[in-house]
């Protein structure tokens, strides 16, 4: 093209450079403006929004602090040492705390059928929640699916089979807290089972420790449930949630059956298939035995990813396998979120995954509980985790 314009009289070249020149101009510019708008998007949310302050999920004050203080898991199996590492006794509950109906647990009611009449099967998630917590649990009181206290419930004319502990790494997500327990309560209740909702919320804005949130909830579970001569039977079971996620059919039981349990199998934003055959992230659940004996999730993953795979190598270690639902059943609707910053180690920490989990876990794990809340909805704590190294 350059040749054949070349080849006409001086008056065209000079024409057809000039006009070309402005065209590339015109262009540059375009490219610069749209340039400096990736730039202002890109620093806005890299730097304001990693930078604002992360406001707790309720206001910190003397009532709802905790003295801080170290908390040790008293496990059997992976080399803890001494008789008397664990910090404190448990935090004994009334019986309102895990009875709605003035019955005791432990009392002569007959065990709960193994599938509960109450199941509906496929159902559509609620993607919309009242705006606030007290809205929403008013919302929930009116359709008879608020707990009495704490978040914890269990059936008010039969005996719970399942003594379950969700526990949910938390922070910045008051919405989709909203939406998770409106979905949940109802959910959990149809199935039968004695439960509690945990809420761990990470304070400060440094990198998120998902793995180390969930060592966290179950521990203070164990303290906060009722566990001991007199209240509620312990925790058997863990099912540790993204607060995203939310169940598409209740015959997804949340309980703990003889191996470890993938929940959160077929999502609708991964077309509902699996990603890969180790995948252990999302939803799962962990019996109480199952947890001691991997020595809890590890507490080394601060940022995105790399602890749910550190999980399915301690348990492929330890002896233990994945097991999952249909993935007609095991069905998960994911809400929209934006996706934090990963973590740039994380595959060199998986990669000494096998040789680290006897003495990086439970039995390591260092926090303060710095405050407390007990709603009728959920239990929630704030903590500060121990700094990574």
């Amino acid at each position: 093209m350059s040749g054949a314009s070349g080849g006409g009289g001086g008056g065209g070249v000079g024409a057809t450079t000039s006009g070309g020149g402005g065209g590339s101009v015109a262009k540059w510019l375009v490219v610069a403006l749209v340039a400096c708008g990736l730039v202002v998007q890109y620093s806005y949310t890299t730097i304001f929004d990693a930078r604002r302050p992360i406001d707790p999920l309720f206001v910190v004050n003397s009532s709802s602090s905790a003295v801080g203080r170290r908390f040790f898991w008293p496990l059997a199996g992976v080399g803890v040492g001494g008789a008397n590492r664990t910090a404190g006794g448990y935090q004994m509950m009334g019986p309102s705390a895990f009875d709605q109906n003035g019955t005791d647990q432990n009392g002569p009611r007959e065990l709960c059928p193994i599938v509960s009449p109450h199941l509906l099967g496929p159902f559509k998630p609620v993607k919309e929640a009242p705006p606030t917590l007290d809205e929403l649990e008013r919302d929930l009181a009116g359709s008879g699916s608020l707990p009495a206290f704490g978040g914890q419930w269990q059936p008010p004319t039969c005996r719970s089979r399942d003594r379950v502990a969700l526990i949910i790494p938390y922070r910045d997500r008051a919405a989709h807290l909203r939406v998770f327990l409106k979905n949940m309560h109802p959910f959990l209740q149809r199935q039968q089972i004695s439960y509690g909702i945990f809420i761990v919320e990470q304070a400060g804005d440094g990198p998120f420790n998902r793995a180390m949130l969930m060592n966290v909830g179950a521990v203070e579970a164990q303290k906060l449930g009722g566990a001991g001569p007199g209240g509620a039977p312990p925790f058997d079971c863990y099912i540790f949630h993204d607060i995203d996620l939310l169940p598409e059919d209740d015959r997804n039981i949340y309980n703990c059956p003889d191996q470890p349990r993938h929940m959160s199998v077929a999502i609708d934003v991964l077309q509902y298939r699996l990603p890969y055959a180790d995948i252990f992230g999302g939803v799962s659940a962990l019996s109480r035995r199952h947890l001691e004996q991997v020595n809890g999730f590890s507490n080394v993953y601060w940022g995105w990813g790399g602890e749910d795979d550190d999980m399915s190598t301690r348990l492929r270690t330890t002896g233990l396998h994945i097991t999952r639902y249909p993935a007609r059943i095991a069905r998960y609707t994911m809400l929209a979120h934006r996706k934090q910053k990963a973590n740039p180690k994380r595959y060199e920490m998986l990669y000494m995954a096998k040789s680290r989990y006897k003495s990086d876990g439970l039995n390591s794990l260092q926090y303060k509980r710095v405050a407390l809340r007990q709603n009728r909805s959920l239990t929630w704590m704030l903590v500060e985790l121990g700094a990574p190294s």
